[in-house]
């Protein structure tokens, strides 16, 4: 992992590893999916790798090269299908993000591709991606819904989170949007101060569980316009500790992101983006952060089950009125967000309907307690 961290800080000797530490390093950086980035800053010292060492880093940037390839491709065609639709469209992440963060889509692993519309188009975006030949891949949530491709996985958004977790203006978020291109089509892009909390928060979903979503994020912090130049009007009071925790643990990748403090220490993160945040949160959220670093350092990830994820999000609210109003909101989640299981479950009793998938999920809950308890 050290050998990891350091290369990604532009610090590695390639030559001080043996084959089976080159091999090791690679793996690791495949888990952490970083595994591209990695080879690139491997590749570019091309002097001091073995024969063997260069064949297999020519080998991934072949492999990286043709995905993305792929879903560039993907991406631009679908973007396209949307504008000759007039169907305005956000694309979260996936190779756009790339190109801009990371220089070229091929340096950032991609496994999906997310897109935002507004909740007016929502049947319209479905029914454009049913000519292009995907289905839906799960059923629709509060926010999202899953489509697929053969190969290819589509996530179609209408708001950037759940609605009863977080509380996004997605109206405000859509007028704060940019028209730009990608590949020469249009395309809109989240403002920037959006799409640093939206990384932010993407990152703090998954629990900060690769290093991927810490690179994303040191990257974004150099390259992303300053949020403190940009409008900033969220809705949330947690917004603030979600992007203060993003940075915290983006600056234990990156310490050049803020030359004057050390990862290794408790920073003092200045600037306008947490400046409602006081000292006590701050130090509450750098212990927090150096908790996640250090579980993330010593062992892979637990699996981040839904309960895991929202008692997460329990943690990041500040302590008192904030963090009573999250306990209700997990309540209401659990008892009215509706899941694949539920609608298996209610499919048993030939019951389909939304209205009626949501009356028999706290059935469903119950038994499955019952279950776990008898077990």
């Amino acid at each position: 992992m050290q050998s990891l961290l350091n290369l990604l800080r532009g610090r590695a000797q390639g030559s001080s590893l043996t084959e089976v530490e080159f091999n090791e390093l690679l793996t690791l950086a495949g888990e952490e999916n970083v595994q591209p980035w990695a080879a690139q800053r491997l590749r570019a010292r091309g002097g001091e790798a073995t024969p063997s060492q260069s064949k297999q880093l020519d080998e991934i940037h072949r492999r990286a090269q043709l995905s993305a390839f792929f879903w560039t491709e993907t991406l631009k065609s679908s973007l396209g299908a949307f504008h000759r639709a007039e169907l305005p469209v956000i694309a979260l992440k996936g190779p756009c993000l790339a190109e801009r963060l990371y220089g070229d889509a091929a340096l950032r692993s991609c496994y999906d591709l997310d897109l935002l519309v507004r909740y007016a188009d929502w049947a319209r975006a479905g029914q454009l991606l049913t000519g292009l030949g995907f289905s839906p891949n799960s059923h629709a949530d509060d926010y999202h819904q899953s489509w697929r491709r053969k190969g290819i996985n589509l996530e179609l958004h209408y708001n950037l989170e759940n609605p009863l977790a977080f509380e996004f203006d997605v109206n405000d978020v859509w007028a704060r949007a940019q028209l730009s291109r990608f590949h020469d089509v249009p395309v809109w892009l989240l403002a920037s101060a959006d799409e640093l909390l939206y990384l932010c928060l993407h990152a703090v979903r998954h629990r900060f569980e690769r290093l991927s979503l810490m690179l994303d994020l040191a990257l974004a912090f150099r390259r992303l316009p300053d949020p403190a130049a940009s409008h900033r009007e969220w809705e949330s009071p947690v917004f603030d500790n979600i992007l203060a925790l993003g940075r915290m643990m983006a600056v234990r990748l990156d310490p050049e992101i803020d030359p004057q403090i050390k990862s290794n220490e408790g920073p003092e993160i200045p600037g306008a983006p947490i400046a409602q945040i006081s000292e006590s949160e701050r130090n509450r959220l750098q212990r927090l952060a150096g908790l996640l670093w250090d579980e993330l350092m010593l062992a892979p990830p637990p699996a981040l089950d839904w309960a895991a994820q929202h008692r997460f999000y329990l943690e990041l609210e500040s302590p008192g009125w904030n963090r009573m109003r999250r306990r209700w909101r997990h309540q209401r989640i659990l008892l009215t967000r509706l899941i694949d299981d539920d609608f298996e479950f209610a499919g048993r009793f030939r019951l389909h309907r939304n209205w009626q998938v949501r009356l028999l999920r706290p059935v469903r809950l119950l038994m499955k307690t019952l279950r776990a308890a008898a077990g």
